[in-house]
């Protein structure tokens, strides 16, 4: 027998987390690329901002040329949310001003590098870069030095974008990925 989701965070819903998340909207627009293998990752984390964030688009795949996800318009509102290599970052109060969609890869490092190769047209992109000042509070263990998940990402960017706004509670949901992970172990 198949188990029930919730309709409101598309999790089993003996571990539903809608009382945590944040529904908000962000200063950008974002725009969320997933990697068709973490899409069936069960702590992804992207089906979590795409139910929590109102501007948001969450679209699966290997291989886009950039009008179909970026649309036909011009991209220069577009910056890529990622630490590419060699690339010097957008300084944020460039970004402020000139980026209104923000672009993220969601998958494991290699996953990631793997959507880079495939669509080089991504290394076109001006790109942000950030610092976390703190641990990842995912389950997930990342392979890169300072790490984190594509949500901690998000929110620590709009964190970023506009201090003091709150954007920081929406990263609460990992704790509750993690109570919820620690029970079953139990």
């Amino acid at each position: 027998m198949k188990r029930r989701s919730c309709d409101g965070c598309g999790r089993p819903e003996k571990v539903c987390l809608c009382s945590h998340l944040k529904h908000c909207e962000l200063p950008f627009e974002l725009i969320i690329w997933q990697d068709p293998d973490e899409a069936k990752h069960p702590l992804s984390t992207a089906p979590l901002l795409d139910k929590s964030i109102a501007n948001c688009r969450l679209i699966v795949g290997d291989q886009f040329l950039p009008e179909e996800l970026l649309g036909e318009n011009d991209f220069s509102d577009v910056a890529l949310l990622y630490p590419l290599e060699g690339a010097t970052p957008l300084p944020m109060s460039e970004a402020r001003s000139s980026v209104s969609r923000v672009l993220v890869l969601d998958g494991t490092w290699r996953k990631v590098r793997r959507l880079l190769l495939l669509n080089p047209w991504l290394k076109t992109l001006p790109c942000l870069s950030l610092t976390p000042d703190s641990e990842s509070r995912y389950l997930r263990q990342s392979q890169v030095e300072q790490g984190v998940s594509t949500l901690e990402a998000v929110y620590l960017l709009a964190d970023v974008w506009q201090p003091e706004s709150g954007y920081l509670e929406g990263i609460a949901v990992l704790d509750r990925m993690a109570e919820l992970q620690d029970s079953f172990r139990r």
